[in-house]
């Protein structure tokens, strides 16, 4: 049970005090970078109004630390985004305060209070999440009602741990649950203005970690110093790694057409070039850039390839990227490099909630939206192409990151992308 540090203080070596000490003085003193409490009832104000809307009675928001979690729904809620455990969870009611459930006791519970928004955060009793959450619910009379479950993973979805499931239904067997696959999304499709300040300040972050990936390399650094070299200007301004792909070949026999997913132990030499996809957050948010680069001077078709189909391709896109313009405008942009006699992974542009998000937009088809659907101010997107030979030998990636406002976008990843980035040797 919960012990007040006060209490317990003198008798910390007992692990039945120490398990769930709250109201001490750890790490008070720790300073983070926090949504304001305005914007969170704005987010817990407007998850309320789709509640009423879906018939629910609470939300239980969920969150993981893989790639295509990335803290999801609790993140949003609370800014917690932590890798203890599958999912750590947040029971968002329709009347009542929310509760943060976290993997973690003792000290590491009290770390994460400095942390988050959410003033109720409870220990999982060594992964009874589900036992946790029945309680919360017995709490607020609603053992038999109407609960909407958000994914975890967008990658299927995945929504929750077995085990939470079954400690959850066995406790409350009346309890209804309803998966609710879309509602993230929806709940972020339009950013606040707090919202948008952090994954502006992702975006500056992403171009610092681009720019020391390209300072780093030269010929004898492999892939995954590259990796380090980003990593490190990311973290160095306070943001976090969502994913660094990053590959390297040769020009003149190359073996990639996109990143990779795995960095190497590779080793530069001149004559190679080097792509790029990086995504870092901060507060939460995401941002994304992609750059191709060359270990010394590019070959002549190399050089022709990135500005008469990778470049103009990406600006016939990045035109679409307005107030008024459709999904399916930004779809048929994408025909450029067939015009060309070239071709393309089939992907070109993606939403941006937390991560990467719907809408899904590929050559050959929409995914999360509807085709006719218009591009409003306070949507996010990543635009990422990858052109390829037509005889598919090589391609190059080129990503950035948008804000849409009201006249326009903002590239909130400013970084030059007209000429090939040259590493001098």
């Amino acid at each position: 049970m919960p012990n007040d540090w006060n209490d317990v203080r003198y008798n910390l070596d007992v692990s039945s005090n120490f398990t769930e000490i709250y109201n001490s003085p750890y790490y008070t003193d720790a300073v983070y970078d926090k949504f304001s409490e305005a914007e969170y009832q704005r987010r817990y104000s407007l998850a309320r109004e789709k509640m009423k809307r879906e018939g629910v009675d609470a939300l239980l928001l969920t969150g993981g630390s893989n790639n295509w979690s990335y803290g999801a729904g609790v993140n949003w809620t609370s800014g917690l985004l932590d890798k203890r455990g599958i999912s750590q969870y947040v029971v968002l009611p329709l009347e009542g305060e929310p509760t943060l459930i976290y993997g973690h006791s003792d000290i590491h519970m009290e770390a994460t209070r400095r942390v988050v928004s959410i003033k109720d955060v409870r220990g999982s009793r060594g992964g009874k999440f589900g036992t946790v959450i029945a309680d919360r619910l017995e709490e607020l009379g609603l053992q038999d009602g109407r609960i909407g479950v958000l994914p975890v993973d967008r990658n299927g979805p995945e929504y929750m741990g077995w085990m939470c499931y079954q400690q959850i239904i066995e406790r409350l067997p009346e309890l209804e649950l309803v998966l609710l696959p879309d509602l993230l999304n929806e709940l972020m499709l339009i950013k606040g203005e707090e919202e948008i300040q952090a994954i502006t300040k992702s975006g500056e972050l992403m171009v610092k970690s681009l720019k020391a990936l390209v300072e780093a390399a030269k010929p004898g650094v492999t892939e995954y110093q590259l990796e380090a070299a980003a990593t490190h200007a990311l973290m160095d301004g306070g943001g976090r790694v969502h994913f660094m792909i990053i590959g390297s070949s040769s020009m003149h026999d190359p073996k990639m057409i996109f990143p990779n997913p795995h960095p190497s132990q590779r080793a530069l030499t001149e004559g190679d070039f080097i792509l790029t996809e990086m995504t870092g957050g901060y507060k939460g948010y995401t941002a994304k850039i992609g750059q191709p680069i060359t270990v010394g001077q590019p070959t002549q078709e190399f050089d022709r390839f990135y500005k008469e189909i990778v470049v103009k391709g990406y600006r016939r896109i990045e035109e679409q990227i307005a107030p008024g313009k459709t999904i399916e405008d930004i779809r048929k942009a994408g025909s450029y490099f067939r015009e060309k006699g070239e071709q393309s992974r089939p992907i070109l542009a993606h939403g941006l909630d937390l991560i990467t998000a719907p809408p899904y937009i590929s050559l050959d088809r929409i995914r999360g939206a509807s085709p006719e659907d218009e591009i409003r101010p306070g949507m996010t997107f990543s635009i990422e192409i990858t052109p390829i030979k037509a005889d598919g030998t090589f391609g190059m990636f080129l990503s950035r990151s948008y804000v849409v406002t009201e006249d326009g976008h903002i590239d909130i990843t400013p970084y030059p992308m007209d000429e090939l980035v040259v590493v001098p040797v």
